[in-house]
Formats: C-alpha cells, structure tokens, sequence
C-alpha cells in the first residue's frame, strides 16, 4: 500500500511542478487510458474465470446496484448541501 503512496505522492508532485511538458502530458493521457482498459480487461476475466462469483452474481448484482445509487444519491446530496453552504458564505 505504501508504493501506491508513494506513486501517487510523485506524480501529483511531478503534476504540481510542472515538471512534465503539453506533449508529455498527452503521451501520458493515452497511457493512462491503454493501462485503464488492460485493467478493466483483466479483472473481467478473473471475474469471468472465479465461479463463486457467477454463482453470486445475481445477490452481488443487487447489492452492487445498491451500492451504486445510495453513493449517488449522498454524492448529489453532499455537493447540494455543500452549494448551499458556499452560497451563504458568499452572501455575507
């Protein structure tokens, strides 16, 4: 967990001093989006090849889709209650 830290922790600094170029930083864009999608692609076929997973699937579904609209639903009410405070900030 801690090379992830790290990892982050240089590229946000990288980010931050400017250290990487326009042309860099588009290279780095499409690699990001290549290495995205390998991801995405691999942890589809260990999904795939897990059979406990398949089995739960429809009770995973479920709870993923769950999941997904309670996080949208207090993601919406945050940034509506958070608007509102800045709003009144702004007034006085």
């Amino acid at each position: 967990m801690g090379k992830i830290f790290l990892a982050l922790g240089v590229g946000f600094l990288i980010g931050f001093y400017g250290l990487i170029k326009e042309k860099g930083i588009k290279i780095n864009c499409r690699l990001q989006t290549l290495w995205l999608l390998l991801l995405i692609f691999c942890m589809g076929v260990s999904i795939g090849r897990n059979g406990e997973v398949i089995e739960n699937l429809p009770t995973l579904g479920g709870k993923a889709l769950l999941f997904a609209i309670l996080t949208v639903v207090g993601s919406v009410l945050f940034v509506f209650i958070l608007s509102r405070f800045l709003e009144k900030e702004g007034k006085e």
